[in-house]
């Protein structure tokens, strides 16, 4: 269960003080970087998010993917489609590199046979949890984002995104 934490008390009537830790998203969901493109887009679906940081087998946060991504996966031409089916997992199992008509049939299904690990941005940006939330807006606009992650003792332990800022916003005014 995802918890958001705004606590109207704590907010009082003035957001310029408010840290991160008040109002992150806790525990964070995340994915790992040998889904495919469709599972992720399930996973996201199904937990009413629109982006995720992805993981190794190990754990490690290798990179962040978002529904962006996934639109821009969408809108690629075949050829560029084509082009990360060959340098798929399946083409490094197989040790050799697919002929024409087995990339046509993948590429049929791209969004089955394509891992996340190749559409993701491959860093997050992140900010600590005493951050105040206007320096986090700011970070935010400036990078044209809509999600940071929260980062306490190099350990993730959050998410803030556009609508945590807007439901902060909301319950003081509301």
């Amino acid at each position: 269960m995802m918890l958001t934490t705004i606590d109207k008390a704590t907010i009082g009537t003035n957001l310029c003080t408010l840290k991160v830790s008040d109002m992150m998203t806790t525990p964070v969901q995340m994915v790992q970087e040998n889904w495919s493109i469709k599972m992720v887009l399930d996973y996201l679906l199904k937990h009413h998010i629109t982006g995720v940081p992805v993981t190794n087998a190990q754990g490690d946060i290798k990179g962040v993917v978002s529904m962006s991504d996934i639109l821009r996966f969408e809108n690629l031409s075949s050829g560029e489609k084509k082009q990360l089916i060959a340098i798929s997992c399946y083409s490094e199992y197989l040790g050799h590199a697919f002929e024409e008509d087995d990339l046509q049939r993948l590429m049929q299904y791209a969004d089955f046979n394509c891992a996340i690990s190749q559409i993701m941005t491959p860093h997050i940006i992140s900010v600590s949890a005493e951050a105040f939330v206007p320096e986090v807006a700011l970070l935010m606009r400036e990078q044209k984002i809509h999600r940071v992650f929260v980062v306490d003792q190099q350990k993730l332990v959050g998410v803030v995104s556009t609508s945590n800022i807007l439901d902060a916003l909301l319950s003081v005014c509301a």
